[in-house]
């Protein structure tokens, strides 16, 4: 029996082998994967919640990102990579 738990796990796995095929080699597309992918993650939480729980997801990600930020803030010294 697959658990819920396997099914993210496959789901991830499958959907970092599609980016990384997609963005082969170019760190130009990166940004550009990572965007059709939050788009298609977006209307996904959107169809299967609503428009007001999708954001309310959003939001607690982005709380988590910036958990995560102050964080590593707090732990490392050197300087954080930036995009170019």
């Amino acid at each position: 029996m697959v658990t819920k738990l396997d099914k993210i796990a496959k789901v991830m796995q499958r959907a970092e082998e599609f980016a990384l095929n997609e963005i082969n080699g170019k760190a130009e597309d990166q940004l550009l994967v990572a965007a059709g992918l939050a788009a298609v993650t977006r209307n996904l939480y959107i169809n299967a919640l609503g428009a007001e729980e999708a954001q309310k997801v959003f939001e607690v990600m982005l709380e988590s990102f910036i958990v995560a930020d102050e964080i590593i803030d707090g732990v490392y010294t050197h300087q954080k990579p930036t995009i170019h």
